[in-house]
C-alpha cells in the first residue's frame, strides 16, 4: 500500500510539472505574440505569408504539447484505477468460501455470477445466473430469474442466497467489474469449486 501511495504521489507531482509547463508555455507565447505586435506597430509588418506560418507553428506545437499532456494524464489515471481493481483481487485467496469473499471485495459496480455449465444444459431460465450490485452500507441488489427481478438484500441474505444457488453441483464463477472515468475498464474473475471454495483468482484485465 506504502508503495501505491509513493507511486501516486509520484504521478500527481510529474501532472502537476507537466500542467505547469503548459502554463509557462502559453504565457511565453502570449507574452512574444505581444512584444512583436508592439514592435510591429512602428516598422514594417513582415509578409501575409510568414505571419501564416508562424501562427501555424504555434497553434501546432500547442496543439503536441496539450496532446502530450492528456496522454500522459490518461496513462497515470489508468495506472491508478488498475492499482486500485489489483488491490482488490489481492484479497482474494484460494480456499476461501462465499461467506468470506463477498464482504471482502469493494469499489466494483457489479458481480457477474454464473455456473460453468457443459454445452448441453441450457439454463433460458436464469437458475445457474445471479448478479449482485454492492451499494455504500454494504447492503446488495441481486438480480436473478429470466425477468431479471431485483431485491434487496444484506451481505449475509446475499451469501446464503448465493450458496443455495451454488449447491447446484457446478463450478461458478464470479466477475468484478470496475468502471471508472476512462475508456478502459478493470475486471477479474473468481472461480468456486464444486466445495464452494476459491479454486481460481485471475490477473486483472483492462478492457474498453
Amino acid at each position: 500500500m506504502q508503495q501505491h501511495l509513493l507511486t501516486d504521489l509520484y504521478g500527481l507531482i510529474f501532472l502537476l510539472l507537466i500542467v505547469g509547463g503548459l502554463v509557462r508555455w502559453f504565457r511565453r507565447q502570449s507574452k512574444r505574440t505581444s512584444t512583436q505586435a508592439q514592435a510591429l506597430a512602428g516598422g514594417t509588418r513582415p509578409p501575409l505569408w510568414r505571419q501564416a506560418v508562424r501562427k501555424t507553428l504555434t497553434l501546432t506545437a500547442g496543439a503536441f504539447v496539450f496532446i502530450v499532456g492528456m496522454a500522459i494524464v490518461m496513462i497515470l489515471c489508468l495506472g491508478y484505477y488498475a492499482r486500485q481493481a489489483k488491490a482488490e483481487r489481492d484479497k482474494v485467496h484460494i480456499g476461501m468460501t462465499v461467506d468470506q469473499v463477498l464482504p471482502l471485495v469493494h469499489g466494483a459496480l457489479g458481480i457477474r455470477t454464473h455456473a460453468v455449465l457443459p454445452d448441453n444444459v441450457s439454463d433460458e431460465e436464469g437458475v445457474h445466473y445471479a448478479s449482485l450490485a454492492e451499494h455504500g452500507d454494504g447492503t446488495f441488489t441481486c438480480s436473478t430469474g429470466p425477468d431479471y427481478r431485483s431485491e434487496q438484500l444484506t451481505d449475509a441474505e446475499a451469501a446464503a442466497l448465493m450458496k443455495q444457488k451454488m449447491s447446484d453441483g457446478y463450478e461458478w464463477r464470479w466477475r468484478y467489474t470496475f468502471i471508472n472515468d476512462t475508456p478502459q475498464h478493470f475486471s477479474f474473475t473468481v472461480t468456486f469449486g464444486r466445495d464452494g471454495r476459491v479454486k481460481d483468482v485471475t490477473d486483472v484485465w483492462g478492457w474498453d
